[in-house]
């Protein structure tokens, strides 16, 4: 192997790669612009439908059909707008006539129906508004109650609770971003490796520049080498811009008007040893993946082949790595060995800074050894002449 034509190897496919529009496209600029854009869209949306919700609940009247008027006063003290119905007050609020609606149905302990539309936000605020109002009603005539027997107000409250969550507010954003960065990471780092893998491939091929290159005076093993560490230096660019921005648009563009969601989506832990784990677990895979999709890319004649043969493997991609991230499971052993999967769900685990030293090792082994048997079908897919040339 010699370094020197290596290096000459490397610096041409980056020159390439740099000069192709598509590959920039998609190796820096959906990484830097795409995600804190749809996050800063997201954040919007989320702000304005729960202000919209609001606005509706206190705006919208109620339907209320109740024999005890006791009920309507209880609803309007709580400043709920009530229009009282004869008819069906179902069908009022399923045809948006009311936001949501109360009815009393009759019986030896009356019941109060609460009506509300669970998938319009602002029905579900107005029906949590109105099941507060009523259970404050019921405590006030228990009490009362209680004064006329003559018996203490306190047996309404023989203890009280406090909910204690015990997970620090760096765990809950782990918990959060550990499912979805994973995903992001690996799904952005094979679509961004695409196009340069396809441009030194079948690229070549619709150029005419192949057969130059392997009637050079290197060698077919320089030459695999040199498009594998091209397309991984694309790969590990992806990864490094994609989680830069997505940090850098949480802790500074989340904008979110909810204090408390606001102040635990900016305790994300991004720390250099975080970082550092992430990227010695995404190492194994940034091989994996350049030399699988140089392997499955060299078969394509022309630059449209080649992206309908490696189209499919973002999609295997996907899957592996939304499992990964799903909250509930554990890296045993056994899981540690399947490729994609291993590294989303140990990406989640070192955003909670609940891995273990067997699972990433176990982690790294395995995908080691899936990057080394992908760089030998690469090198022997370069030996193959009826696919080098294939036309």
């Amino acid at each position: 192997m010699r370094i020197n034509i290596l290096k000459a190897i490397y610096k041409k496919e980056m020159t390439d790669l740099v000069r192709d529009r598509r590959t920039l496209i998609s190796m820096v600029a959906v990484p830097l612009l795409v995600m804190p854009l749809m996050m800063v869209v997201m954040t919007r949306v989320v702000d304005r439908m729960d202000t919209k919700a609001k606005e509706d609940a206190k705006s919208m009247s109620i339907a209320v059909r109740a024999s005890d008027p006791a009920v309507v006063q209880a609803l309007k003290k709580a400043g709920l707008i009530v229009s009282e119905q004869s008819g069906d007050v179902r069908a009022a609020v399923e045809s948006k006539k009311a936001t949501a609606g109360v009815e009393e149905v009759p019986g030896p302990t009356p019941m109060l129906r609460v009506y509300a539309d669970e998938s319009n936000p602002g029905s579900r605020s107005s029906g949590d508004r109105i099941r507060i109002a009523l259970n404050d009603w019921k405590e006030e005539r228990v009490r009362q109650g209680l004064r006329a027997s003559g018996v203490a107000e306190s047996v309404l409250t023989p203890f009280q609770m406090q909910k204690v969550n015990v997970a620090p507010e760096r765990k809950m954003a782990g918990m959060i971003w550990g499912s979805m960065l994973g995903y992001l990471l690996l799904l952005l780092m094979f679509s961004g490796g695409m196009y340069p893998v396809i441009d030194m491939t079948a690229g070549e091929k619709e150029r005419k520049t192949l057969e130059a290159y392997l009637s050079s005076p290197a060698g077919r093993d320089e030459i695999v080498l040199g498009k594998i560490l091209a397309a991984m230096t694309a790969i590990a660019l992806t990864a490094a811009l994609t989680l830069t921005s997505v940090v850098l648009s949480v802790r500074n563009g989340f904008s979110s008007k909810n204090p408390q969601v606001r102040s635990m989506m900016q305790s994300i832990p991004m720390d250099p040893h975080t970082v550092f784990l992430i990227a010695i677990t995404l190492i194994p895979l940034i091989i994996f993946a350049a030399s699988a999709m140089i392997a499955i890319a060299i078969h394509a004649r022309s630059f449209k082949e080649g992206t309908s043969y490696l189209t499919p493997l973002i999609l295997l991609v996907i899957f592996p790595a939304i499992l990964g991230g799903m909250p509930g499971m554990e890296l045993t052993p056994l899981l540690c060995l399947i490729p994609i999967f291993n590294a989303s769900q140990l990406i989640r685990a070192i955003m909670l800074g609940e891995f273990s030293l067997a699972a990433l090792g176990v982690t790294l082994a395995a995908n080691l050894v899936y990057a080394a048997i992908a760089f030998f079908i690469a090198k022997r897919r370069f030996d193959n002449e009826s696919v080098l040339f294939r036309s």
